[in-house]
């Protein structure tokens, strides 16, 4: 596979991760276990590699984290209703980073971190929660073989931040599917409302 038909279905795939999320809440209205500090380090990220895509001539990079905002921004705003301080200082300390490993010249190495900022704080949350509702499986699945493209893409490269963007995402995606896997197989965590309605409409999501 040539290592331009490798960025383009990496890129897909990426675009295709982002969007289960911010349609299971649109749909549902329940956004248990998902994290709004996630989201917006999420935004910061894309508008980040939008940068870093110019900066180091890599089209598909900055393409890419054009249209990722879309959901990005998205995902956020139907999360306001429920975001908590933590997740306004979690997301400001993560732009102030970014800002500084730029003025100091160390932004590509930063960036690589991103995926750690857009990830870790859901991991965190759905190992802290026992309502995950709110929660798109698909997501995770798909995070799986966005990060095994774009690991590849970016040893292809020899990009340190692509690949190390493979290996966590990866990571973190086993573990939020373990956890989502756990919870669900008690029969308490389900809320009696939903048992005497049968099963969630956007649970697939």
């Amino acid at each position: 596979m040539s290592d331009t038909t490798l960025a383009v279905l990496a890129s897909a795939v990426f675009l295709l991760r982002l969007l289960p999320q911010p349609v299971r809440l649109f749909r549902s209205g329940v956004a248990e276990g998902v994290s709004p500090m996630a989201a917006f380090n999420a935004v910061l990220v894309a508008f980040a590699w939008l940068y870093y895509g110019i900066d180091q001539r890599l089209p598909v990079v900055w393409l890419v984290s054009v249209l990722a905002l879309v959901p990005g921004i998205w995902q956020s705003a139907l999360l306001l209703h429920r975001t908590r301080r933590v997740d306004v200082v979690g997301a400001g300390a993560w732009a102030l980073a970014l800002l500084v490993a730029f003025a100091v010249g160390h932004f590509g190495a930063v960036l690589g971190l991103g995926v750690v900022v857009t990830t870790g704080p859901q991991v965190v949350e759905v190992l802290r929660s026992d309502d995950v509702r709110g929660v798109a499986p698909s997501t995770w699945w798909i995070s799986i073989l966005d990060a095994v493209l774009w690991g590849l893409y970016g040893a292809a490269l020899g990009d340190g931040p692509l690949i190390g963007y493979g290996v966590v995402l990866s990571t973190c995606a086993v573990v939020v599917l373990v956890r989502l896997a756990v919870v669900r197989r008690r029969p308490a965590s389900v809320p009696p409302h939903h048992a005497a309605h049968g099963t969630d409409p956007v649970s697939a999501l």
